[in-house]
C-alpha cells in the first residue's frame, strides 16, 4: 500500500523537560505498530531514531516506518516507506553511522512469499533514501531476512587495514512464514562496505538432528569485541535425552567470518534463545543475555572472550508468582560501572488505575540492575506500566507462543546527552489507546529509574546456571544482490503525553497512596505507608517543587500558580506513585 500524507503533528501535550525526562506516545490514524526498535543518531543533536512497521487491523497491509525524535520526545519527522509495485518491505533493526541511518529486514522482491534481506541507507536529517540493496543468501530460491545490523571498522578482508562497513545477521529458509518445523532454517552473517557491496557471507547451523521435525537455526544479535563478532540466537539438534531441542546460540567468529569457538547449550525445555550481549573490557568477558522457556525467565551467561570458557558465576532469575518476563537488551549501568542493566517486556502485568479500574499491560517495559560479578540485584526491578494487548496473531508476535522464538529488537538504550543534561535510559514500548489501536510509546528514565508516569518495583530470585553442551558449524556461502527502490512518504502522527488513566496507585503490589483535597488551594495532604519524599511537575514535565514529606503529610502549594500539576510520591524503598493534582 502506497501512502502520501502531509506531515502534521497534533501536540496535545508538548513535553519539554528542563531536566530531560519525558514520556509520550505517538501514532498515525488507523495503525497498529509492531517491531519497534530504537537507536541514538550520531549527529551530535541528542536525537533518536525509532523504526517499526505499521499494520492495518487485519494485518493485511503493512508499512515500514522511521521516526526521528528530539531529546524531549517530540517528533522531528516521521516517514513511511514502500517499494515499487506491490512488494512488501519490513524493517527489523537500524543503526546510526554519523548522519545516516541504516536499516535491515526483508523485502519481497519477487512478490509475496519470496523474501530477500535488504539494507537501506537513509538520510538522518529528513528520512530520504540514499541507497538500498537486496541480498539473496545462497540463492534466490531461499527466503532471507536480516534481524540485526551493526557498524564495524574492523579488517574485513585480511589486509590489516580497517574496512568501515556494516554487519547484518539473520536467517534464510525455504519456508514463509518462518516455522520451527520447517526443514531448512539456517542462520547467516553478512559483511558489507558502506556502499552496501558484500565482502563475505557466512552460514551457521547444526546438522545433528534425529527426528527432523525441529530445525530452527538463526542469528539475531551481533556483539563486536576486540577479536571478532559474538553471535546470539538459537540452534536446534539432538541432545542426550534423544529429542531435538532448540538451544542457546553462543558462537564467536573473527572479523573475516571464520569460526573461533562455540559454547551453545540447552538449559530450559526446548525453546532457549540468546538475545543480546555486552563486552566487559576490564575482564575480557562477554555477558550473554538469554531467555529460557523452562523458568519462563531470563539469565546471564558469562564467557571468556578469547576461549569461550563459561564462568561458573553465570545465573538466571525466577519469580514463580509472576512468570513470562522476557529480556531484550543488556547494557552498562548509569550508576556504577561494576553493574549492568537488563531491559525487556513483561508479558502479563495487571494493576489498578486512579479510578479503581483494572488495567492490563502485555508489554510493560522493565529495567533491572545487577552486579557483574555476583549477579545480585541492585535496587528494585523497575517496571513501567503501559496499557497494551498484542493485536491478533502475527508471524513476529512476541506472545503468540510460549516465548518469542526469534526476534528481540533493541527496545532500550543508555545514552549520555552531549549537552551535559545527563545520562538516561531511553525506551520504546507499545500502548493500546482508547480506540484499540497500537501506539508507539517513547520515554526515558533517570539514574534513579524514575519516569514521568507510573512505575512499580519488584524483587527477583537469583539461581545458578546449569547447562548441556551443543555445538554448531559454520561455512562461507555465496550471495547475490540487486537494487531496491524505496518510496518515502510523510506520515501524519498525533503526539500525546502519557495517559491520565495510568496515574494511580498500584494496588496489586500492595502499595497505595492518596492525596486530598483535590482540587487544592494552599495545601494538599498525602496519605500512605512509609512515605518519604515528593516531587511536583507541571504538565510539560518541568520539576516545580520537591522535598521531604512533612510529618503532617501536608505539602505547601501557596507559591504555585493555579493549574494542572502531577505529584510523585516515594517511600523508603523507592517505590513511587504519581497523581494528577489541580491547584485552585
Amino acid at each position: 500500500m502506497k501512502t502520501k500524507l502531509l506531515l502534521t503533528f497534533v501536540a496535545v501535550a508538548i513535553f519539554t523537560s528542563t531536566f530531560g525526562q519525558f514520556q509520550r506516545y505517538v501514532g498515525p490514524p488507523n495503525g497498529y505498530y509492531h517491531d519497534l526498535n530504537l537507536e541514538s543518531i550520531n549527529d551530535m543533536q541528542n536525537h533518536f531514531a525509532v523504526a517499526g512497521n505499521i499494520f492495518d487491523q487485519n494485518f493485511s497491509t503493512q508499512l515500514m516506518a522511521l521516526h526521528r525524535f528530539d531529546q524531549a520526545g517530540n517528533v522531528v519527522w516521521a516517514r513511511t516507506y514502500t517499494t515499487t509495485g506491490a512488494a512488501a518491505i519490513r524493517v527489523f533493526d537500524i543503526v546510526s553511522v554519523n548522519d545516516k541511518i541504516f536499516a535491515t529486514g526483508y523485502v519481497e522482491i519477487s512478490g509475496p512469499g519470496s523474501r530477500s534481506t535488504f539494507i537501506a541507507e537513509v538520510q538522518a536529517s529528513n528520512g530520504s533514501v540514499l541507497n538500498a540493496v537486496f541480498y539473496d543468501i545462497v540463492s534466490p530460491s531461499f527466503n532471507s531476512q536480516g534481524l540485526k545490523i551493526i557498524y564495524s571498522n574492523s579488517d574485513a578482508n585480511g589486509d590489516m587495514i580497517g574496512d568501515p562497513g556494516l554487519v547484518v545477521a539473520g536467517v534464510f529458509s525455504n519456508c514463509v512464514p518462518l516455522s520451527a518445523s520447517c526443514n531448512t532454517n539456517i542462520g547467516f552473517t553478512l559483511r558489507v562496505d558502506l556502499a552496501l557491496n558484500p565482502i563475505w557471507t557466512m552460514e551457521l547451523e547444526n546438522f545433528n538432528t534425529t527426528s527432523g521435525t525441529l530445525d530452527y537455526d538463526f542469528i539475531n544479535g551481533i556483539l563486536e569485541t576486540p577479536t571478532g563478532f559474538f553471535l546470539t540466537g538459537s540452534v536446534s539438534g539432538a541432545l542426550p535425552m534423544g529429542n531435538d531441542q532448540q538451544v542457546v546460540l553462543a558462537h564467536k567468529i573473527d572479523f573475516l567470518g571464520a569460526s573461533q569457538w562455540d559454547e551453545s547449550y540447552l538449559f530450559g525445555n526446548s525453546q532457549d534463545v540468546s538475545v543480546d550481549a555486552y563486552y566487559n573490557a576490564a575482564s575480557n568477558e562477554i555477558f550473554m543475555l538469554t531467555n529460557y522457556s523452562q523458568p519462563h525467565y531470563f539469565g546471564v551467561t558469562i564467557m571468556d572472550d578469547a576461549l569461550g570458557t563459561v564462568n561458573p558465576a553465570s545465573w538466571y532469575l525466577t519469580d514463580w508468582n509472576d512468570l513470562n518476563m522476557f529480556a531484550f537488551r543488556i547494557m552498562e549501568s548509569i550508576n556504577d560501572p561494576a553493574n549492568l542493566v537488563i531491559a525487556g517486556y513483561d508479558r502479563d502485568q495487571t494493576w489498578t488505575d486512579a479510578s479503581n479500574n483494572s488495567v492490563f499491560g502485555q508489554s510493560n517495559v522493565f529495567l533491572y540492575e545487577f552486579n557483574k560479578t555476583t549477579g545480585n540485584q541492585v535496587g528494585p526491578l523497575r517496571q513501567y506500566l503501559i496499557p497494551h494487548t498484542e493485536h491478533g496473531p502475527e508471524e513476529y508476535s512476541f506472545w503468540t507462543n510460549l516465548m518469542p522464538l526469534i526476534y528481540f529488537p533493541d527496545m532500550s538504550i543508555n545514552y549520555t546527552n552531549n549537552d551535559g543534561t545527563g545520562t538516561f535510559f531511553y525506551n520504546v514500548g507499545y500502548r493500546t489507546d482508547t480506540s484499540g489501536e497500537t501506539r508507539l510509546e517513547f520515554f526515558n528514565v533517570d539514574s534513579n529509574y524514575q519516569n514521568a508516569c507510573i512505575n512499580i518495583g519488584k524483587p527477583l530470585n537469583l539461581n545458578a546456571l546449569q547447562k548441556t553442551q551443543m555445538f554448531t558449524t559454520t561455512g562461507f556461502v555465496p550471495v547475490t544482490t540487486g537494487p531496491v527502490v524505496l518510496n518515502p512518504a510523510n506520515m501524519a502522527v498525533s503526539e500525546r503525553f502519557c495517559d491520565d488513566t495510568i496515574l494511580g496507585s498500584n494496588q496489586q503490589e500492595g502499595y497505595g497512596t492518596a492525596i486530598y483535597p483535590n482540587p487544592a488551594e494552599d495545601y494538599v495532604y498525602v496519605t500512605g505507608y512509609d512515605l518519604t519524599t515528593y516531587v511536583i511537575f507541571d504538565p510539560s514535565g518541568k520539576k516545580i517543587q520537591s522535598g521531604p514529606l512533612p510529618p503532617s503529610g501536608g505539602v505547601d502549594l501557596s507559591e504555585l500558580p493555579s493549574g494542572l500539576y502531577f505529584i510523585r510520591i516515594s517511600d523508603s524503598t523507592a517505590k513511587t506513585t504519581t497523581h494528577k493534582l489541580i491547584k485552585e
